[in-house]
């Protein structure tokens, strides 16, 4: 068998994950901006399709490791993935929202709060969500958006040591 460093497969499937990631993100914004709902599903679905990506990150390096993987040495892997992959995704935040469409927050305000209207929410529910877009748009400033990589790189850790429980090689004697 070929030795490979312990880092190979982190690294490979970042860039894989970050590249999937950016190009949820762009169709996210650019196909969904305009559309609440589908907005919110498709953020949903996407980060679905990142956890699964994790989830392939550990289970290619149990292979690696000829199934005889321990919890660490699989979720060494995942969180370089999700360093890497929450690392494209504050890039492409910075460049996407300060470069490419500095005004998607406000159109996605505005046609948020016509989407509200049309559906009869009460106004005073319909003003607590405008707040909330207050706080997307401190998201997207730079210091927002190292924040978010520190809370991400968390939230996602948890599910990826998840993935590796499940993914370890298990105890003989144990069934």
């Amino acid at each position: 068998m070929v030795q490979t460093s312990k880092y190979t497969i982190g690294l490979r499937y970042g860039i894989i994950t970050g590249l999937v990631y950016i190009t949820l993100l762009l169709i996210r914004f650019h196909f969904f901006g305009a559309k609440p709902f589908y907005f919110f599903i498709v953020t949903i679905l996407s980060f679905l399709v990142i956890l699964l990506l994790y989830f392939f990150a550990g289970l290619a390096r149990k292979k690696e490791l000829d199934g005889e993987g321990e919890i660490r040495e699989i979720f060494q892997s995942i969180f370089i993935v999700i360093l890497i992959a929450e690392l494209f995704y504050v890039l492409f935040n910075l460049v996407y929202f300060k470069y490419v469409n500095p005004d998607f927050w406000d159109n996605f305000k505005a046609v948020s709060m016509e989407f509200y209207e049309k559906s009869g929410i009460p106004k005073d529910q319909i003003e607590e969500q405008m707040k909330s877009f207050k706080d997307s748009g401190q998201a997207t400033t730079p210091m927002g958006l190292v924040r978010g990589y520190g809370t991400s790189v968390v939230i996602d850790s948890i599910f990826g040591f998840i993935f590796a429980f499940f993914l370890r090689k298990k105890k003989p004697g144990f069934k």
